[in-house]
């Protein structure tokens, strides 16, 4: 656990893609991003490993991060969706 004053809250965009999202319609998602912080990304790479696509079942794969755009989360939120991600936030991975 991590004390959330240590760090800001949103800077790091964590991402996962469905090892299966080429098998996805067109109009599905390929995978997640999820904010976080650098304190709380290895424990959402971590619950991840364990989670399957709600889609097709598939595993998720861990495929990097990324500094968010704070103040501009907007900005990234529109950019990933536009990329095929859902949106979450760590809480919603990972209870802390």
């Amino acid at each position: 656990m991590y004390d959330v004053c240590e760090e800001p809250r949103w800077t790091t965009w964590v991402l996962f893609g469905c090892s299966n999202a080429q098998e996805h319609p067109d109009d599905a998602e390929m995978g997640i991003a999820v904010i976080t912080n650098d304190l709380g990304a290895q424990q959402v790479i971590t619950t991840m490993s364990d989670r399957v696509c709600s889609l097709c079942g598939a595993p998720f794969d861990n495929i990097g991060q990324e500094s968010a755009l704070t103040p501009y989360l907007g900005h990234d939120i529109e950019r990933f969706q536009s990329y095929g991600y859902a949106i979450l936030k760590d809480d919603e991975i990972v209870e802390y």
